[in-house]
């Protein structure tokens, strides 16, 4: 079980890399647009489509995984306080379930909208190309299926091991 919970450690480890390596591509790209525009007057036209279509896209909904193994999400305890071991065991079970459910129900729209884009072929198009974002439309459904396998581990995690669950792994 102990090697289940860290190869989906080292697993959203590598999204979350590529994440990063789509923040250092957005940045380049950028730069590389500014400094194009203002030494030589030339301009990539399709950066912004670029950045919000891909890189953003990346950024937004990769990460989601990893997120969820640290538990860097937002979280409310109103009631932990007052629950005991056990029915804050049962707490974070429910908590990690639902979550994935709500992921799934994501997943589930993103990817009907990602196939409706595949199927009409969606582009950008600009004055002598057609830029391609369709690809760009299956990237959330990916990120929240993810973050869905993601809290299904969790929800083990807390139920079968209840320390091991609530922090974050060191260096994740």
């Amino acid at each position: 079980m102990s090697g289940l919970f860290d190869f989906a450690t080292r697993s959203v480890r590598i999204l979350a890399l590529i994440a990063a390596i789509g923040t250092v591509a957005m940045m380049l790209h950028i730069c590389l647009d500014v400094a194009l525009r203002n030494f030589f007057r030339i301009s990539i036209d399709v950066t912004p489509d670029i950045v919000a279509r891909y890189y953003m896209v990346i950024l937004a909904f990769l990460p989601l995984a990893w997120l969820e193994r640290r538990n860097g999400m937002v979280t409310v305890e109103l009631l932990d306080w007052a629950l005991g071991p056990r029915a804050r065991q049962i707490s974070n079970v429910f908590v990690a379930l639902f979550s994935a459910a709500i992921y799934v129900v994501l997943a589930w729209t993103t990817a009907r909208s990602a196939l409706r884009h595949y199927g009409v072929g969606t582009f950008v198009e600009f004055t002598h190309y057609r830029l391609p974002v369709w690809h760009s439309h299956f990237l959330p459904p990916l990120g929240f299926i993810l973050a869905a396998a993601v809290c299904l581990l969790k929800a083990l995690e807390f139920a079968v091991a209840p320390g091991r669950g609530r922090s974050p792994e060191p260096g994740a």
